[in-house]
């Protein structure tokens, strides 16, 4: 199967609401999942979604967050990366995350910045901090208490030292 990461369309947001309202607790209802895409979606090119594709049909999505205004040392938070359920474990995950990002520096370059770091929050007990520190080299900063349905965890990946 070839599957190749671009940007998301439009006419692609229910798609990849099914699979938020799979994968995330917060977005189980659809509408509120299609809600909630479709108003992200909007804030481009501060929110970026991207989605893994083979021919029409869509198997995972992710979105990155520019954080505290259009920087030239650029901050980014990898907001929310989901996998349909029967693709996972395939490398979907890391391909979205690593072949997404180099878009972003390319958007970013064509801006004349450059990426400082990347924030990505997860479940303290989530087995996909995992996989930030294999494609991202994040490495956990702090928890907090309590958040959404247990502790959180905040993990930084540094790029540019400036």
């Amino acid at each position: 199967m070839e599957i190749k990461i671009e940007k998301l369309r439009n006419g692609d947001i229910r798609k990849i609401a099914k699979i938020a309202s799979e994968n995330f607790s917060g977005l189980k209802h659809f509408p509120e999942a299609v809600l909630w895409i479709k108003s992200n979606f909007k804030a481009f090119p501060r929110m970026q979604y991207f989605v893994v594709k083979s021919g029409k049909e869509i198997f995972g999505y992710i979105l990155w967050q520019e954080k505290g205004g259009f920087r030239k040392n650029s901050v980014w938070e990898l907001e929310q990366i989901a996998v349909a359920k029967n693709f996972q474990g395939q490398g979907i995950g890391i391909s979205l995350i690593t072949q997404s990002l180099e878009r972003i520096k390319e958007y970013l370059q064509k801006r004349g910045a450059s990426l400082k770091l990347i924030e990505v929050t997860t479940g303290a007990e989530n087995r996909a901090q995992k996989l930030y520190r294999k494609t991202i080299n994040a490495e956990e900063e702090c928890r907090i208490k309590d958040f959404f349905r247990g502790d959180e965890v905040i993990m930084i990946a540094r790029f540019d030292k400036s």
